[in-house]
């Protein structure tokens, strides 16, 4: 299952993204990085074993999260 992670790069978003790549899930994250550090996405994808899809940006913009969805459906 493909899971869009809002927040993915913080501290509760990133334990989250973990759990779901070792379940098998595809997890794209949305982070703007306001609280977080794009260094925490190679820890993420050591510890998930396997790498997530980022995109740097805000769940607030519209036309962004149209896009994500609509390229995450392929």
């Amino acid at each position: 299952m493909k899971v869009l992670v809002t927040g993915g790069s913080g501290y509760i978003g990133s334990h989250t993204c973990v759990q779901l790549l070792q379940q098998g899930h595809d997890v794209i994250i949305l982070d703007n990085l306001c609280n977080s550090k794009r260094s925490v996405l190679p820890v993420i994808a050591r510890l998930g074993g396997k790498q997530a899809t980022f995109v740097e940006g805000d769940i607030r913009n519209e036309a962004l999260l149209t896009e994500i969805l609509a390229r995450s459906r392929h």
